[in-house]
């Protein structure tokens, strides 16, 4: 009988892979919305989106956070998976409108990563998220 030899090697990360390992641990050590902002009594969202013409809706989400686990670091996933580098980060948005006030929040955002990984430096990717984000105080 011969020995079963197993060598495992870690798996080879990509461009998409490496962004996407530094987003996980950025999330990991962010702050939670309770910690970041104490007044803040409730926050929910609904999230639509949207290939790069921005015509019709690809998804559509609706989110009720719990603050105590939720982190300030408010981002969410491009619906392109094999979009490098990009993502929609609403974590200036958000501090904006908690240091206003503010009970509603509308806008949108494009994923500023790139297609993918063969169009690095040449095709953004584009797609977009329309948000409405409702705050309690």
């Amino acid at each position: 009988m011969t020995p079963s030899f197993s060598t495992s090697y870690p798996p080879k990360l990509g461009a998409r892979g490496k962004y996407l390992l530094e987003e996980r641990e950025r999330i990991k050590l962010a702050a939670s919305l309770a910690e970041t902002f104490p007044g803040l009594k409730s926050l929910s969202a609904l999230l639509s989106c949207f290939g790069p013409l921005g015509r019709s809706p690809q998804s559509e989400v609706k989110y009720t956070f719990n603050l105590a686990h939720a982190k300030a670091l408010f981002r969410f996933a491009c619906p392109n998976i094999e979009c490098v580098g990009g993502n929609f980060d609403l974590s200036a948005v958000l501090a904006g409108a908690v240091a206003e006030r503010r009970e509603t929040v509308t806008g949108e955002v494009r994923c500023e990563g790139w297609q993918s990984k063969t169009t690095i430096d040449q095709v953004c990717c584009g797609h977009l998220l329309r948000y409405k984000l409702r705050l309690e105080f």
